[in-house]
């Protein structure tokens, strides 16, 4: 009878697991979306494309140089999560936790190599020599630890209806950084619909200027790093992921509705094998999937399909190929130079500044609720505040006020506000409702 009953628990267990959807990546419908609003998208998708396969061929022989690229982390927390580090609020050490891996897969110092668990592909396996540090100046010249905390209106993101919604101050998010000076990487939750949980996404290079604002990561707060906050199942290859998108890189299987193989990295990508639908599974040594004829495709060799890709949906990935970092390369040099470029000071420590954790702490506004006569105690000698609406219009700004000084917002008429307070380099926003 105990047997019979553990049976059924295993299988139950297992229609549970399989009945929620992990798509990992949300980039394919997102560059979908984006064609359906703006066509003309395609024509500059396929313009990089061009560029890079002539970068290329001028340029296969240099000797590759590191590139540093400044990244700026908007971290959107919800109302409940206001204090650091908890839940969406994430705290600093996943955010180094994240950079670091970052910086891992994207110097082949992964924990893989030099000996992964399983070698197949081990001769392909490419070095893009690309660092990421924090940016320490914003784009107003100001002092910054790469990491903004913005409290939103919203307690999630829909990835299918408001995927760009944590982009913007008006959406319940944060403004990006100019993309042509700093990666943007916003880390937020990103809501699950129906079955399908979406971990991140990204758009391919090729966004006009009037959509530019869109550029940049989203990341699933419990899939940004392996601490702090993250899921158990995190292991910090989503952002890996999703900027070898923003660099121009395809998922290495077939998307097609249809089924059957095709090599999908098609642009200047050559030494990923075609492979045919999505393998969610691990990757070891005793890994031999083999969905597609290679033979047809153009290789010598009908090889494996290539699981360990960074690019594929596989449970441990840990390798780009030459071919794939070529391609980056060609990118960082071409449509993305002026990130390889940018005059923006950069932190490449890996550590994020705490100067400002003392601050968030610190600020007090009460009392809250209040009757529109609030006070604002913030250890700090004089600060700025904006207020704003709970659609995130401003309505009221204020400057060089002084520590507990009393101000009269009767004004106002009741509900729920936003006041963000800022001091040197350090900002923090609280919510506050008026009743009168």
């Amino acid at each position: 009878m105990k047997k019979t009953v553990l049976f059924i628990f295993l299988i139950l267990a297992n229609i549970q697991t399989y009945s929620q959807e992990i798509k990992k990546c949300y980039t394919t419908e997102l560059i979908n979306n984006e064609l359906n609003q703006n066509p003309s998208y395609q024509d500059k998708i396929n313009t990089v494309i061009q560029q890079n396969k002539i970068w290329l061929s001028e340029n296969s022989n240099n000797e590759k140089l590191v590139i540093t690229i400044p990244v700026v982390v908007h971290v959107i927390y919800r109302q409940t999560h206001s204090n650091l580090g908890i839940g969406t609020n994430i705290p600093n050490n996943q955010i180094e936790d994240q950079i670091r891996i970052l910086n891992e897969d994207y110097s082949k110092t992964n924990s893989e190599f030099p000996n992964p668990p399983r070698n197949t592909f081990v001769s392909f396996a490419g070095n893009p020599d690309i660092k990421f540090c924090l940016a320490t100046t914003d784009p107003d010249g100001n002092s910054t630890t790469g990491v903004t905390r913005t409290l939103s209106t919203k307690n999630s993101f829909n990835y299918d209806t408001e995927s760009n919604d944590m982009k913007r101050d008006v959406t319940g998010g944060k403004d990006g950084w100019p993309p042509g000076k700093y990666l943007n990487i916003w880390v937020c939750d990103i809501a699950s619909s129906g079955n399908t949980t979406i971990l991140g996404y990204a758009y391919l290079p090729g966004l006009q200027s009037w959509n530019a604002w869109k550029d940049g990561l989203v990341v699933d707060f419990q899939h940004f790093g392996t601490t702090g906050n993250a899921s158990p199942s995190s292991d910090g290859r989503t952002p890996t992921h999703e900027i070898g998108h923003f660099l121009g890189l395809r998922h290495t299987f077939c998307e097609s509705q249809s089924g059957g193989c095709c090599d999908n990295d098609d642009s200047n990508v050559y030494d990923t094998p075609a492979t045919d639908d999505v393998y969610y599974g691990n990757v070891n040594a005793n890994t031999n999937n083999n969905t597609c004829n290679d033979l047809l495709f153009g290789f010598n060799t009908d090889y494996l399909d290539m699981d360990e890709n960074f690019m594929a949906y596989s449970n441990h990935t840990w390798m780009f190929t030459t071919d794939q970092v070529n391609e980056m390369m060609a990118t960082l040099n071409g449509y993305r130079s002026s990130l390889k470029n940018s005059n923006v000071t950069i932190n490449c420590t890996g550590i994020v500044s705490n100067n400002n954790l003392n601050f968030n702490n610190n600020f007090k506004v009460y009392p809250n609720p209040s009757n529109g006569k609030i006070t604002i105690q913030t250890n700090n000698p004089k600060y700025n505040i904006i207020i704003k609406d709970i659609i995130g219009q401003t309505i009221y700004k204020e400057i060089d006020l002084l520590d507990n000084e009393t101000l009269d917002i009767t004004f106002l008429t009741n509900g729920i506000y936003l006041i963000n307070i800022n001091y040197g380099n350090n900002n923090t926003t609280k919510r506050i409702i008026i009743n009168k």
